[in-house]
């Protein structure tokens, strides 16, 4: 152990702006006598805190980025962990895709033009039943702090929206398992025999948008398999548009259901409730409408270096600018406290409603896989407005 106190910017912290502090002691044992010696000396290390969100530290976040960039490149190269023959799998299938969230209600958005140029934000007209104006006429600039806001608050559905973010990691594994099937049908297979003759794997990120709802960006890559289990190049079924367009299938028609939150009093700033209660109290969860699937091509628009790079630029980034939300929110009174947009206060004001709700917070927890715990997800993810992963 190091006998003098390192600073942030010496020894196994290297320039953490945030480095954890290991408080210790080392002892010397005589191994003939077994006598036990103290060392005398500052007993203090710090060591990296390996935060990957930008907002917390800088320094750890690259240093996670350019991993997860090298995982990635690594993956869709086939120079992945077990595969001693990187370039053997090179050119197996695989693809980009986006997958988004449902509207929960207008929100002001920036609608790129032709260069840097930027379209009106919403050509509506008329006024919703709060008396607000449905369009906007504003050309919103990149760093508008409107971007993302609700055109009418009240008309935002806060409840069903943070629900959609507790199931999104069950409607993916639903959404996985459905694309199996659908693969294994379009092929004239089974779900074993497809299992037999190709490996599809996965890499996700998730990405927070300033409405507050979740889109996953996801790579998708094809291997075939050998008689001995080993990979090899896709079989040809697999290596043209089959899977892509089985997914496109699938997206459009898979849900899991979640208790319906509309049938829960949110007595927050927003007002009354937007949406009727289900007549069987379930809310179908699926994908929204907005589904974007590209092949990843060499040389092209999504190749490898682009794709890893814009995943690995996501993986850094927190819940909201500025950090405000990188760590756990403990109460209504701490909530109050910190220093957040209306939309984004309103969000994780949400959680706790429905969280303190405590027969509708843990048949959520039931629905969406989580284990029971002392605090409901709810209440343990507001500051990711109830999404739990990373």
């Amino acid at each position: 152990m190091a006998t003098d106190e390192q600073t942030p910017e010496q020894g196994p912290s290297g320039e953490c702006v945030r480095p954890i502090r290991l408080a210790g002691q080392t002892d010397h044992v005589d191994l003939a006598t077994g006598e036990i010696r103290r060392v005398s000396g500052p007993p203090v290390v710090h060591v990296r805190c390996n935060n990957r969100r930008a907002s917390a530290c800088p320094t750890c976040s690259a240093l996670y980025q350019r991993d997860a960039r090298r995982i990635v490149l690594g993956g869709l190269g086939g120079r992945d962990a077990g595969d001693g023959d990187g370039g053997r799998l090179a050119g197996c299938p695989a693809w980009f895709v986006t997958l988004t969230a449902p509207s929960f209600g207008a929100v002001h958005s920036r609608r790129a033009g032709k260069g840097a140029e930027s379209r009106v934000c919403r050509q509506r007209r008329g006024t919703c039943e709060h008396g607000r104006a449905l369009g906007c006429t504003v050309r919103h600039g990149a760093d508008d702090k409107r971007l993302g806001e609700p055109v009418c608050p009240r008309c935002f559905d806060y409840g069903r929206a943070v629900v959609w973010n507790t199931m999104l990691p069950t409607l993916w594994k639903a959404t996985r398992d459905r694309l199996e099937s659908a693969v294994a049908l379009a092929a004239g297979l089974t779900v074993t025999g497809l299992r037999r003759q190709v490996r599809v794997s996965f890499v996700k990120v998730a990405e927070m948008q300033r409405r507050g709802l979740v889109h996953l960006h996801v790579v998708i890559r094809v291997d075939g398999r050998d008689a001995d289990g080993g990979l090899t190049v896709a079989p040809g079924w697999a290596a043209g548009e089959l899977i892509a367009d089985c997914l496109r299938d699938v997206l459009a028609t898979v849900t899991v259901d979640a208790p319906d939150p509309a049938g829960v009093a949110l007595l927050d700033t927003a007002g009354a409730l937007p949406v009727q209660p289900s007549t069987d109290g379930r809310y179908p969860v699926g994908w929204g409408g907005q589904v974007d699937i590209r092949r990843i091509r060499l040389g092209g628009d999504t190749d490898a270096g682009k794709v890893a790079n814009y995943l690995a630029k996501y993986l850094t980034k927190s819940t909201l600018d500025g950090g405000a939300l990188d760590s756990r929110v403990r109460s209504l009174a701490h909530l109050a406290r910190l220093r957040l947009p209306a939309h984004q206060r309103r969000l994780v004001e949400a959680c706790w409603r429905l969280g303190m709700d405590r027969a509708f917070a843990e048949a959520l927890d039931a629905a969406a896989g989580r284990t029971p715990g002392r605090t409901v997800g709810l209440l343990r993810w507001s500051h990711g407005f109830g999404f739990g992963g990373q």
